[in-house]
């Protein structure tokens, strides 16, 4: 049997718009709810994940993530891992204000400048926020690791192939409503009626992160290589999907961009 190669999918995305989004406030550790209208923006990404067999969800702790989370996927609201490290950047004092209301403000201009130098007053420094980003990163490729070695192990077991999207549960997350314990081992169990369909049409194990725009552009800059933090584009509601591939070279793991149908 060929070598099987190491890869998950990461789908990225980001909370709903909120009040302060559509101002154009700052938004980054205060506890703003989603708004009637980012609630309503949620449903075709709904639509998009019902369904999904999810080998991992993850989710910032604060209510504009959690309530997103529970509207586009809320089988997996309870399982989920509601991590501080996803929160997004904390601007301190500039918290709540536009760009019209600090643009006269000498360290505010420093800071547009070079994020990565100036810290807002009050605020968090880019390193700090960097850091607990590569911290969730650490345990997140863990976890990878874990789901793909169960799954190339069952498939090597089996003499099969696994089709995630056709009714196999990977890894350790059961939805809401499902039989059996959320314990964190590996739960494998085929559906009536799911079929292997070819190595051309093997599906992933996917992995769910509901977090803020910063949070996900640096996880996208951290796991592709290349990428810088402007290059990334999620609106809210919106999801990016990265595919991670381990490399037995170089001994880690490496992500590209993938575009969504």
């Amino acid at each position: 049997m060929d070598e099987m190669v190491r890869q998950a999918d990461l789908l990225l995305v980001r909370h709903g718009t909120t009040p302060w989004n559509r101002e154009k406030r700052y938004l980054g550790h205060t506890d703003i709810p989603l708004d009637p209208g980012g609630r309503d923006e949620l449903a075709p990404l709904a639509r998009k994940l019902a369904g999904k067999v999810l080998s991992g969800v993850y989710c910032s702790d604060l209510a504009r993530c959690r309530e997103t989370l529970a509207i586009v996927s809320p089988a997996y609201a309870d399982a989920a891992v509601y991590d501080p490290r996803l929160r997004e950047m904390d601007f301190g004092a500039w918290e709540g204000h536009t760009y019209e209301q600090l643009q006269h403000e000498p360290l505010y201009r420093q800071w547009i400048d070079s994020p990565q130098q100036v810290t807002p007053p009050g605020g968090e420094s880019w390193k700090d926020f960097a850091g607990r980003i590569d911290g969730f990163i650490g345990n997140l490729l863990k976890d990878v690791e874990k789901v793909c070695s169960k799954t190339i192990g069952t498939a090597i077991g089996s003499g099969r192939l696994l089709s995630g999207s056709k009714g196999i549960e990977i890894g350790g997350v059961r939805p809401s409503g499902s039989k059996g314990s959320k314990d964190s081992e590996a739960v494998l169990s085929r559906s009536e009626g799911s079929e292997d369909t070819g190595p051309e049409l093997q599906a992933l194990p996917e992995m769910l992160i509901v977090a803020h725009g910063g949070v996900l552009r640096q996880l996208a800059v951290s796991l592709v290589p290349g990428l810088s933090f402007w290059d990334v584009h999620v609106q809210p509601g919106s999801l990016r999907r990265i595919r991670l591939s381990f490399s037995e070279e170089t001994g880690s793991w490496n992500g590209i961009l993938v575009n969504e149908a």
